[in-house]
């Protein structure tokens, strides 16, 4: 498998510059221009950009926003996934996993798990970050929750959200955060279940 990747993803050679978007991790790379400016390329100058929600085709003008260097603090549950019916164990709880990043050398420093659609929160139970040393991260970290179904709630509708290092933490809906080409996207996930006891 990982031959096959680098005859698709990196050969003749890829720079990996870490903590940047992917979008700057140039693929087949074929020669090293040192400049004190940014590349004229067509993915640089009119691609991978930001914009204002009110900005749409007809008004965009690429050349006024900076092209898009790092990520934002993002989470997203992983199972249990949209739609499932979960089945309760005899203590009546059941296991919520995810993943969270954040770009720039950001670390996660905290998830925040709700399972009444963001009315109350809780930290998750296990949150795993790779060692790096402070103050950079470049890793994605992995975290669990045990979530308790209150009696005569079949139903739930579970929301995650991510803190970083700098207390980024994520907006709660997509509509503030809007944007012509739906990038750097990062609104609280949702997932809403079924749940049954056994």
């Amino acid at each position: 498998m990982g031959l096959l990747y680098l005859k698709i993803m990196a050969i003749p050679i890829r720079v990996i510059v870490p903590g940047v978007v992917g979008a700057r991790n140039v693929k087949w790379l074929g020669k090293i221009i040192l400049s004190e400016e940014e590349s004229q390329s067509h993915w640089q100058q009119n691609d991978y950009k930001g914009f204002a929600p009110n900005i749409d085709w007809d008004t965009v003008d690429f050349k006024k926003s900076p092209a898009i260097q790092d990520m934002p603090v993002t989470s997203a549950i992983c199972s249990p996934l949209e739609g499932e019916t979960v089945k309760i164990k005899k203590d009546g709880a059941f296991e919520v996993k995810g993943y969270s990043y954040s770009g720039g050398g950001r670390k996660t420093i905290r998830v925040d798990i709700s399972t009444d659609g963001g009315k109350t929160w809780r930290e998750v139970d296990e949150l795993i970050s790779d060692d790096a040393k402070h103050p950079r991260a470049w890793g994605w970290s992995i975290w669990k929750a045990r979530v308790k179904v209150p009696d005569g709630v079949n139903k739930m509708e579970l929301v995650v959200k991510a803190v970083d290092s700098s207390y980024n933490t994520q907006p709660e809906n997509f509509s503030s955060i809007w944007n012509l080409r739906g990038l750097l996207s990062n609104a609280y996930h949702r997932v809403n279940i079924e749940v049954k006891r056994k």
